[in-house]
């Protein structure tokens, strides 16, 4: 019963005892007279200090060791010790307030260990592989995806330099150098050497790990297992190349035979033209042979320069020149097949770092199939064939545009989307199919490329787009040519 007292009112108590003693005490002193004052005053006084100790011993110093020992307890992380009913009442707000604070602890407690348990089970279902590494590079955690990738049991690993998991241990160097600049490397490719000795091809992720202040306490490596991708795609390469090995051969002899077809039909007539005595027969038969003669050898000299590794020999170069050439070389010809060509050039064109001559041979093909588009069209009396050579910068001067426009036949979408495949031609007996693909890998190897317009029966438009300081600054000897 007196543990439910509060505190204020038992010392309130005990000095109120303390005063009747004191009091008693001295009505006493007056009815004995031969007691000294002194000696009464020293028993009342110890009196009053003996049930003050005992009340505070009582009342304090035990309910204070007792929140002392809670304290303990919930360092020692045991959340569900609690002070009881009668102490709550025996101390007052203070033990209350310990109760409130040991029962938010142990929800916090609660939900961490939910958070943790949550997080723990992301990483061990991820397939991807994820490792910890600390600032020594020691590593600290493994996930069962890395587990499964490398066939380490993760206790194998554990406290292990992550060096012994690399194919090439100067990697995890090369990363953790790039990581002083930057707080993460992104989808690095490396090779990760599993427990039975095969490479594992890995895109891997390196962030930094800090603590709650800011400071770096290691690094985390997140990689996704890339072997299978990197196979299939090695077979599709293969597959794709037997695949254009198979449509190289379909082109020439499909090709050749269209040629060998024509010197055959033309072989007959000069063989007939010589029985019959029919010069005429024997002249048109030996054009038709001549004709087959010149595609073979044309086919021949283009598969030559299909298959070549272009390396070409680059400097800053006036294009002007080698447009006026084209121009000039290509002008006579189709005036006599009834084609006009323009050529349009502004006063001054900057100067572009390419391979002259590449530049020249690609845009001469262009150029020269657009005389032949106008060829194939039948033209209304208010239109006639032209061809229209022009150059100009783009809006932003970072690339030379060479721009070939026709009013020929063009091209349907179907026709369009083939131009620069291999031996797809549209000109029948005449052509290899060879020109545009070639046209187009001159301009690819300087960082170029060719942009292509056109409706059936309104013409072509063909753009050549170079940078123009090229694809890169290797090579160039700084002297200005002029181009051709």
């Amino acid at each position: 019963m007196l543990k439910r007292i509060p505190i204020f009112w038992k010392l309130s108590s005990a000095f109120v005892i303390i005063l009747l003693l004191l009091f008693v005490t001295l009505r006493g002193l007056v009815a004995t007279p031969g007691l000294p004052l002194i000696i009464v005053f020293a028993i009342a006084l110890l009196l009053g200090v003996g049930v003050t100790w005992l009340l505070v011993d009582r009342c304090i110093n035990r309910s204070i060791k007792r929140v002392a020992d809670g304290m303990n307890e919930l360092a020692e992380k045991n959340f569900d010790f609690r002070l009881a009913e009668d102490e709550i009442s025996e101390f007052g707000p203070l033990a209350s307030s310990f109760n409130d604070m040991a029962d938010m602890l142990s929800s916090s407690l609660i939900e961490l260990k939910k958070n943790r348990d949550y997080l723990e089970g992301i990483l061990e279902s991820s397939a991807d592989i994820i490792i910890t590494v600390n600032a020594s590079g020691k590593i600290q955690t493994i996930n069962s995806g890395a587990e499964h990738a490398l066939g380490y049991h993760r206790l194998e690993v554990i406290g292990k330099s992550v060096e012994v998991l690399f194919t090439d241990p100067q990697e995890r160097k090369v990363m953790a150098q790039k990581l002083q600049y930057a707080e993460s490397v992104v989808n690095y490719e490396t090779q990760l050497l599993a427990k039975n000795g095969a490479v594992r091809d890995v895109l891997l992720t390196l962030s930094r790990l800090r603590n709650p202040t800011g400071a770096i306490i290691g690094t985390i490596g997140i990689g996704k297992d890339i072997t299978e991708e990197k196979q299939l795609q090695a077979q599709l390469i293969q597959s794709q190349r037997f695949a254009a090995i198979g449509q190289v051969f379909t082109g020439i002899q499909h090709s050749m035979k269209n040629m060998l077809n024509a010197c055959k039909g033309g072989a007959y007539m000069v063989k007939t033209g010589l029985a019959k005595d029919d010069r005429k027969m024997l002249t048109e038969g030996w054009d038709i042979v001549q004709v087959g003669i010149t595609g073979l050898t044309k086919m021949s000299l283009d598969m030559l320069k299909y298959v070549k590794d272009f390396k070409p020999t680059v400097n800053r170069v006036d294009l002007s020149e080698t447009l006026t050439e084209i121009y000039q070389v290509i002008r006579q010809t189709a005036q006599d097949k009834g084609v006009d060509v323009q050529l349009q050039l502004p006063s001054s064109l900057p100067a572009v770092v390419c391979d002259a001559r590449m530049v020249h041979s690609a845009a001469m093909d262009i150029v020269s199939n657009a005389v032949d588009a106008c060829l194939w069209k039948e033209y209304h009396t208010d239109e006639k064939p032209r061809v229209t050579l022009r150059a100009y910068p783009s809006p932003e001067a970072a690339e030379l545009v060479i721009e070939v426009r026709d009013n020929g036949c063009g091209m349907t979408d179907e026709v369009k989307s083939h131009i620069f495949t291999p031996f797809f031609s549209t000109k029948s007996k005449a052509g290899t199919g060879l020109g545009l693909s070639i046209a187009s890998r001159m301009i690819n190897v300087h960082g170029g490329r060719i942009e292509v317009e056109s409706e059936p029966d309104s013409g072509a438009m063909f753009r050549i787009m170079l940078p123009v300081d090229g694809k890169n600054k290797e090579g160039i000897h700084g002297k200005k040519s002029a181009g051709g």
